[in-house]
Parts: structure tokens; sequence; C-alpha cells
């Protein structure tokens, strides 16, 4: 693409991704790259105010603005624009679908400083929030966003590092206030790519997803080795690539880690997710997912409340026909068991019988010497979901043990580690 700053070279392919983003150059590769995944991966009816023609060019912006248009624009703000913003501009005098969340950035026609009831609105914090946004952004306040999902982005005039570029926020409806800072425009669409790129990934349809089987089979193994937070952050690679056993594992993990909010990853992560279902295997789901969704649910909520519209159709039904009442009938009816090997089934069992009297330390030192016996021939099972399930063990196993559970070496994992 030709520039319209000059004919210089790019600037040399280092640094992060924001800090390669100077040139309409620069700007125009990136922006192609972008788009093209955008178009590639994203759902039929998803991409609606895409028009037929950038469809067809693979380019979802449109003419660059030449220097006139630019020095037009700035004459009007009474400013000059941040290099990384106006070099964008340059490539492209607007976009569309720049985030997950914005559909269309503003053009040099409609770019203008937020006035007294829009800057009030962006700059509102919730009551709750000891954050006051306000003294965080200096004004005034540049918004560049021309419709998004409940979301617009601006740059703060006030805002401004020794290279000339201005401090860069969303705001969003669903969230409190202004987003975190970011030092530049171009920091701000490198992290909107990225988020773009994550979604797409946990919703099975990767912009890259070479190299996931692998990150689930590295992943695997660091558990079983009892390197739980390692494994959690490879299988949370691997579901960005698109795999659903890795986004499955990673919830299962991090159950035991932090139980308080896997009924929301259970229920996100992999109840409405549909390729997690079928990497996975539904038994498993039944006998895993849905019993520690159930759980929590109950245990935060009460039982009065139905959350059936949370799950997959396979399990929102009985005998063919949808359970309208979904968390009784849940707590009703039994999850299918899953093989366990036999030395750590005859613990379990023991356990069981020792907890019913009370004595929930001496059926805790049970579990914990068959832990490291414990082994499963299926590569979606990493850990004995059941010490979190099962309400024989619910006074057991404590959030220090739960912890214990997946930091502890096991199976395959613990026969290599021992001596010869």
């Amino acid at each position: 693409m030709r520039s319209i700053f000059g004919d210089s070279a790019a600037d040399p392919e280092t640094g992060t991704v924001a800090e390669r983003l100077r040139t309409v150059e620069q700007w125009g590769s990136f922006l192609a790259e972008y788009g093209a995944d955008v178009l590639r991966v994203s759902a039929e009816g998803e991409l609606f105010n895409v028009s037929d023609e950038q469809r067809a060019a693979g380019w979802l912006g449109y003419e660059g603005a030449d220097v006139q248009r630019i020095a037009a624009l700035e004459g009007r703000l009474g400013t000059r624009l941040p290099p990384s913003y106006r070099s964008f501009l340059g490539a492209s005098d607007g976009w569309s679908r720049l985030g997950p969340f914005m559909y269309e950035m503003r053009t040099t026609g409609a770019l203008d400083w937020l006035d007294d009831d829009d800057a009030d609105m962006y700059m509102d914090t919730y009551d709750d929030e000891q954050d006051d946004t306000s003294e965080r952004v200096r004004a005034p306040v540049l918004l560049i966003a021309d419709e998004g999902d409940a979301q617009s982005w601006l740059l703060d005039s006030g805002d401004v590092s020794q290279d000339g570029e201005w401090a860069a926020y969303t705001w969003s409806s669903w969230q409190p206030g202004l987003s975190d800072r970011y030092g530049s425009f171009a920091e701000l669409v490198a992290a909107e790519r990225n988020s773009f790129e994550e979604l797409k990934g946990y919703e099975g349809r990767a912009v890259r997803p070479d190299g996931a089987e692998q990150l689930v089979a590295e992943g695997r193994a660091q558990a079983l080795r009892g390197e739980a937070e390692r494994a959690v952050a490879t299988f949370e690679q691997a579901a960005v690539k698109g795999s659903g056993a890795g986004a499955y594992l990673a919830v299962i993990l991090g159950a035991f880690l932090d139980l308080a909010y896997a009924h929301h990853h259970v229920r996100n992560g992999i109840l409405g997710s549909p390729h997690v279902i079928e990497a996975v295997g539904l038994e498993q789901v039944r006998a895993e997912a849905v019993p520690l969704y159930l759980r929590r649910t109950v245990e935060e909520y009460g039982p009065g409340r139905d959350f059936s519209s949370a799950l997959v159709p396979e399990l929102r039904m009985s005998e063919g026909k949808p359970v309208t009442d979904w968390i009784p009938h849940a707590a009703a009816s039994t999850p299918p068991t899953l093989p366990e090997s036999p030395v750590f089934q005859e613990a379990l069992d023991t356990a069981r019988t020792i907890a019913r009297s009370g004595a929930t330390d001496d059926a805790w030192t049970v579990i914990e010497t068959a832990l490291p016996h414990w082994h499963s021939e299926s590569p979606h099972r990493i850990a004995p979901v059941m010490l979190l399930t099962d309400p024989a063990f619910r006074e057991v196993i404590t959030a220090p043990r739960a912890r214990l559970v997946v930091t502890t070496p096991r199976g395959e994992a613990r026969e290599r580690q021992q001596p010869g």
C-alpha cells in the first residue's frame, strides 16, 4: 500500500505488535491480515455491517485519508493527532470490526471531542467502585468509535507520551467505568485483536489452530506431574487454538484450585460450548461437569432457581422431553460413574464409610495416601473430579485439600518420579 506520508521504508519488524504499527504501510499489512482472519472465522450473520464490496475485496476498511483530509481534521480539532492513530487513518478512513465488540470506527468527517453529556456518561463508575475514573482521564477526550456492542473507544489528549501518543481506553456498559489504560491507539488495537482471537478460539473457530493437540498433551503431562497452575495456562493456550479438550481440562483443573466460580466457568466454557462437549464426550460431561455445575449453583443460589437455559439440549431432556425445573431433576438423578483404578476405588469406598461417621480427617488421610496411584486411560481425565462432586466428600475436601489433589504427582507421572 502506497504511503501518503512519504515513500520511506517501513520500520524494521521488531518489538511488540503495537510498536510495529507506526506507518501507513505497517497498518495496511496489519489490517489486511486481521480483516482476513475476521472474515474467515466469523459465523454467518455475525458481520451484519460488512458490505458485499468489503467481503469481495477482503478489506474491512475504506480508502485511506490523504494528507489534506487529515490536516483539515487536525485544524478542526485544533491539535495534531497521535502518530499511531494518524497512520491508521492514512491506511483506512474508518474500519469495520476492529475489535470483538466494536462494529464501526468513526471517519475523519465524524471525529469530534466528547461533549459534556457524553463525558459524564463515559467517566462515570459504579457506586461500589473505589477507583475514580474521572481522575485518570485528563480531557479533552476524542471519541473515535461510531458503533459498537455497548462499547466506545476514546483517546485522551491530556495524557501524552514522549513520542506523542495519547492514552487510549474503551468504555463498555457491561464493565464499571473505563477499561485499563493503553499507552496508545496501537496498543488498544493490538489488545483487541488478541481478545478477538481468544474469543473465537473458545468458540471453537480458532484463528491459529496449529499446535493445539501438542499443547493438550503437554498440559496433561504437567497436570499429572502436579504442576497445576502451569497446566491450566497450557490448556488455556490450547483453548485459544480452538481445542475443546483444552477448554474442558482448563475448567476442570481450575475448579480444584478455586471452586468459588467453577459453576460460571462450567456454564460458559463447557455447557455453553458444543465443540467442547463433542471433544470430550457427553458421558464425561454428565459425570464431571454437570454435577460440578449443579453443586455450585445450588450452593450459591439455592435449589429454587432454574438454570436449564445454560445447558445444551441433551442435558435439558429426560426421556426425550424437556425438563422445565432442571435443578431438582438433576439433583434427583444419578450421574454416570467413570471407572477408577482398583487401588483408588478401594480408597474411595473406605473414605466414604469413614466420612459418614464424621471422621473427615481420617477419610482425607485414606484419600491422600491413594492419590499418587490415581490414573485414567482417558486423555480427558486428569484428576478425580468426584472428590468435588460426591456429597459424601463435601466436608472432607476443603479448599487446601482440593489444591493438594492436583498438586500431587499422579499415575504415570508419579511412577516416573520414583527412584529406579
